[in-house]
Protein backbone atom coordinates (compact mmCIF):
# COMPACT_ATOMS: atom_id res chain seq x y z
CA UNK A 1 0.00 0.00 0.00
CA UNK A 2 1.18 3.65 -0.77
CA UNK A 3 0.02 6.37 1.44
CA UNK A 4 0.64 10.49 0.37
CA UNK A 5 0.91 11.78 4.15
CA UNK A 6 0.75 15.43 3.89
CA UNK A 7 0.75 16.48 7.75
CA UNK A 8 1.23 15.02 11.18
CA UNK A 9 -2.50 14.50 12.20
CA UNK A 10 -2.57 12.59 8.45
CA UNK A 11 0.17 10.81 9.25
CA UNK A 12 -0.83 9.79 13.17
CA UNK A 13 -4.23 8.56 11.96
CA UNK A 14 -2.53 6.28 9.72
CA UNK A 15 -0.10 5.01 11.90
CA UNK A 16 -2.94 4.26 14.48
CA UNK A 17 -5.04 2.88 12.20
CA UNK A 18 -2.56 0.27 10.79
CA UNK A 19 -0.75 -0.42 14.05
CA UNK A 20 -3.40 -3.21 15.28
CA UNK A 21 -2.89 -5.38 11.87
CA UNK A 22 1.07 -5.00 12.07
CA UNK A 23 1.54 -5.74 15.16
CA UNK A 24 -1.19 -9.39 14.94
CA UNK A 25 1.39 -10.03 11.63
CA UNK A 26 4.58 -9.55 13.92
CA UNK A 27 3.33 -11.93 16.45
CA UNK A 28 2.49 -14.20 14.39
CA UNK A 29 6.00 -14.21 12.97
CA UNK A 30 5.91 -12.52 10.10
CA UNK A 31 8.32 -10.33 8.91
CA UNK A 32 7.22 -7.57 7.29
CA UNK A 33 8.98 -4.28 5.95
CA UNK A 34 8.09 -1.26 6.26
CA UNK A 35 9.70 1.76 3.83
CA UNK A 36 8.89 5.75 4.40
CA UNK A 37 10.36 7.82 1.86
CA UNK A 38 9.99 11.03 0.38
CA UNK A 39 7.80 12.03 -1.84
CA UNK A 40 9.00 11.22 -6.00
CA UNK A 41 9.37 14.42 -8.23
CA UNK A 42 6.63 15.35 -10.14
CA UNK A 43 6.31 14.90 -14.12
CA UNK A 44 5.90 18.76 -13.91
CA UNK A 45 9.73 18.94 -12.66
CA UNK A 46 10.94 16.36 -14.58
CA UNK A 47 9.41 18.22 -17.90
CA UNK A 48 10.58 21.49 -16.62
CA UNK A 49 14.33 20.49 -15.92
CA UNK A 50 14.52 18.63 -19.40
CA UNK A 51 13.33 21.42 -21.08
CA UNK A 52 16.38 23.30 -19.08
CA UNK A 53 18.79 20.75 -20.26
CA UNK A 54 17.14 21.52 -24.08
CA UNK A 55 17.83 25.15 -23.99
CA UNK A 56 21.52 24.56 -21.82
CA UNK A 57 22.69 22.02 -25.06
CA UNK A 58 21.91 24.27 -28.06
CA UNK A 59 23.08 27.75 -25.93
CA UNK A 60 26.10 26.39 -24.20
CA UNK A 61 29.51 25.00 -25.28
CA UNK A 62 31.88 23.08 -22.93
CA UNK A 63 35.76 22.58 -24.43
CA UNK A 64 35.24 24.17 -27.17
CA UNK A 65 32.75 22.08 -28.22
CA UNK A 66 28.53 21.58 -28.76
CA UNK A 67 27.01 18.75 -26.52
CA UNK A 68 23.92 16.66 -26.76
CA UNK A 69 21.10 16.88 -23.91
CA UNK A 70 22.30 13.71 -22.29
CA UNK A 71 25.70 14.96 -22.29
CA UNK A 72 24.84 17.97 -20.42
CA UNK A 73 23.04 16.57 -17.86
CA UNK A 74 25.50 14.04 -16.86
CA UNK A 75 28.06 17.26 -16.54
CA UNK A 76 25.14 19.14 -14.52
CA UNK A 77 23.88 16.43 -12.34
CA UNK A 78 27.70 15.66 -11.49
CA UNK A 79 28.09 19.37 -10.64
CA UNK A 80 25.00 19.28 -8.58
CA UNK A 81 25.89 16.62 -6.74
CA UNK A 82 29.10 18.01 -5.75
CA UNK A 83 27.78 21.56 -5.15
CA UNK A 84 24.71 20.38 -2.98
CA UNK A 85 27.02 16.94 -1.49
CA UNK A 86 24.93 14.30 -2.72
CA UNK A 87 26.09 11.18 -2.80
CA UNK A 88 26.63 11.11 -6.33
CA UNK A 89 29.24 10.49 -9.40
CA UNK A 90 32.08 7.75 -9.19
CA UNK A 91 34.50 7.35 -12.55
CA UNK A 92 35.67 4.01 -12.51
CA UNK A 93 37.77 1.57 -15.05
CA UNK A 94 35.66 0.03 -17.46
CA UNK A 95 35.53 -4.21 -17.12
CA UNK A 96 38.02 -4.45 -19.74
CA UNK A 97 40.16 -1.69 -18.29
CA UNK A 98 39.87 -0.06 -21.85
CA UNK A 99 38.31 3.53 -20.74
CA UNK A 100 36.10 4.91 -17.74
CA UNK A 101 32.36 4.46 -16.83
CA UNK A 102 30.54 7.33 -14.70
CA UNK A 103 28.17 5.91 -12.07
CA UNK A 104 26.14 7.74 -9.61
CA UNK A 105 23.56 9.72 -9.28
CA UNK A 106 20.47 9.63 -11.47
CA UNK A 107 17.39 12.01 -11.81
CA UNK A 108 14.87 9.66 -12.42
CA UNK A 109 15.71 8.74 -8.03
CA UNK A 110 15.30 12.45 -7.53
CA UNK A 111 12.95 13.53 -4.58
CA UNK A 112 10.33 15.98 -5.38
CA UNK A 113 12.46 18.33 -2.72
CA UNK A 114 16.11 17.07 -4.91
CA UNK A 115 13.79 18.43 -8.62
CA UNK A 116 13.65 21.62 -7.12
CA UNK A 117 17.05 22.50 -5.88
CA UNK A 118 18.01 21.22 -9.80
CA UNK A 119 15.75 23.32 -11.02
CA UNK A 120 17.06 25.95 -9.10
CA UNK A 121 20.62 25.26 -9.92
CA UNK A 122 20.13 25.18 -13.41
CA UNK A 123 18.51 28.14 -13.09
CA UNK A 124 21.59 30.02 -10.83
CA UNK A 125 24.11 28.06 -13.49
CA UNK A 126 22.49 29.28 -16.87
CA UNK A 127 22.32 33.30 -15.19
CA UNK A 128 25.75 32.64 -14.88
CA UNK A 129 26.75 30.98 -18.31
CA UNK A 130 24.71 33.20 -20.18
CA UNK A 131 21.47 30.90 -21.12
CA UNK A 132 18.36 32.16 -21.90
CA UNK A 133 15.41 29.96 -20.74
CA UNK A 134 12.87 30.94 -23.25
CA UNK A 135 10.58 27.61 -24.00
CA UNK A 136 10.69 26.43 -20.42
CA UNK A 137 7.26 25.24 -18.38
CA UNK A 138 6.54 26.40 -15.28
CA UNK A 139 6.92 23.37 -13.27
CA UNK A 140 7.15 22.98 -9.65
Amino acid sequence: MIFHLQTPEQASTLMASIWPKVKENLKAGKQLRMEIKAESKSRDQEEKYHAMLGEIATQAQHLGAKWSTEDWKRLLVDLFAKETGLQGGKIIPSLDGQGIVQLGLQTRNFTKEQAMEFITFLEAWGASNGIIFKNVAHGE
